[in-house]
């Protein structure tokens, strides 16, 4: 049997199955139960946030209610509208695989011209088959499509026919004409948060049957940067290398990421105000195959928690990160005074910036890794200097 990816594998089926867009889903499953739905909708939200599957779960409400047992039944439930429970069993496993004949799935990208849309409204005029309450169009990338097949849905989706519901999904909302966005009510998917993304991953690893520290499942959330999808995909990878248990080191060697225990080294010789030392860990880092580049966002990453525990506390919620690496940072941060970081942090994205347009990176790189483990010195300097424009002249 073919193998079935982890973000398919693990789709939401219901509206309580939804990660980080309950609002949404609480707004769509009340709407179902008060008779309020309406005949369009625009998902918008970035790649990966639950906008097709949303899409899904709502038709699978509006045409099987009987197969989700956290939605309420529609307020015309009793008026015996609805067919028999085997029936939309099978109607719901449908809609859920993309491939039932009520809930057409369409992708704008190679439906896009107006000869498509023509064809999709002649197509939306015949009434559903099987019993099924609606006819539901899901259109996918829908901001792909050309002005021409915007202007001609315009119609019908103003005065659809009664069993006729359209669901828009785009990554890109701002390229949807105003006159189709007003006819429809609108939804904005937020970024799911990494907390909820790395309980996620953590459920799904323990159905595979895998053991995984904490702090990987974390730092695949984080590089997952709000998208469940894509920090699935990561796990897909990383499951594909057969190792148990899952390990950051494993991950960072898989993605050619700056090793954590590195960049810590690097830190503290920082910290020691040796610039040797700082010099000598960082080519180290640059010796394993990391990039400058990578290396100055490691660092800056690593420098932003930093100053997040000063300001904040080691035990803000902004330090998005695993316990284990919470404590090491909360207790390297007491080296540091606020200023010294936001510092560092600017000079860092300087070098970054820079180094893209010079001749000699390295040298930019290394002249910043001695200057932050000078900090203090230049500090005092700068005092130094600020009292005797201050002092008056002798006499």
């Amino acid at each position: 049997m073919a193998y079935t990816v982890l973000a398919r594998r693990y789709r939401s089926q219901s509206f309580g199955d939804v990660v980080g867009q309950q609002p949404i889903a609480t707004t769509l499953r009340n709407a179902i139960s008060g008779g309020r739905t309406h005949h369009a909708y625009l998902f918008t939200g970035t790649r990966g946030v639950g906008k097709t599957s949303m899409a899904r779960i709502f038709a699978r409400a509006l045409n099987a209610p009987d197969t989700i047992e956290d939605c309420p039944k529609p307020h015309d439930y009793d008026q015996g509208v609805y067919p028999p429970e085997d029936v939309q069993q099978r109607m719901a496993d449908a809609i859920m695989r993309g491939d039932d004949l009520n809930v057409i799935e369409i992708d704008g990208a190679s439906n896009r011209g107006v000869d498509d849309a023509r064809q999709l409204i002649a197509n939306a005029g015949l009434a559903p088959t099987d019993n099924a309450r609606y006819k539901i169009y899901i259109i996918d990338e829908v901001h792909m499509l050309t002005k021409d097949a915007f202007n001609t849905l315009l119609k019908v989706m103003e005065e659809p026919p009664e069993h006729l519901k359209w669901i828009l999904c785009t990554t890109e909302p701002e390229k949807v004409l105003p006159t189709i966005q007003s006819r429809c009510q609108r939804f904005d998917f937020r970024n799911i948060a990494t907390s909820s993304i790395a309980e996620h991953l953590a459920d799904v690893i323990g159905r595979e049957g895998i053991k995984a520290d904490a702090a990987v499942t974390h730092q695949i959330a984080r590089l997952g940067n709000g998208s469940m999808r894509d920090a699935l995909s990561l796990l897909d990878r990383l499951l594909a290398t057969g190792a148990d248990p899952l390990t950051v080191e494993l991950l960072e060697q898989m993605l050619g990421l700056p090793p954590r225990e590195a960049v810590k080294q690097l830190v503290d010789g920082i910290v020691a105000g040796h610039p040797g030392q700082a010099l000598i860990a960082a080519d180290n880092l640059l010796n394993q195959g990391v990039s400058q580049e990578q290396m100055l966002v490691a660092l800056i990453e690593h420098l932003r928690h930093l100053m997040l525990a000063s300001a904040c506390g080691g035990d803000s919620d902004l330090i998005d990160v695993d316990e284990d690496t919470r404590k090491a940072i909360t207790e390297q941060a007491r080296s540091f005074d606020t200023p010294s970081l936001v510092h560092m942090i600017a000079l860092c994205e300087n070098v970054q910036r820079l180094a893209k347009a010079s001749s000699t990176p390295r040298a930019l790189l290394d002249a910043a890794i001695a200057r932050l483990t000078l900090s203090e010195k230049f500090a005092d300097l700068a005092s130094l200097v600020a009292n005797a424009e201050q002092s008056p002249p002798k006499a």
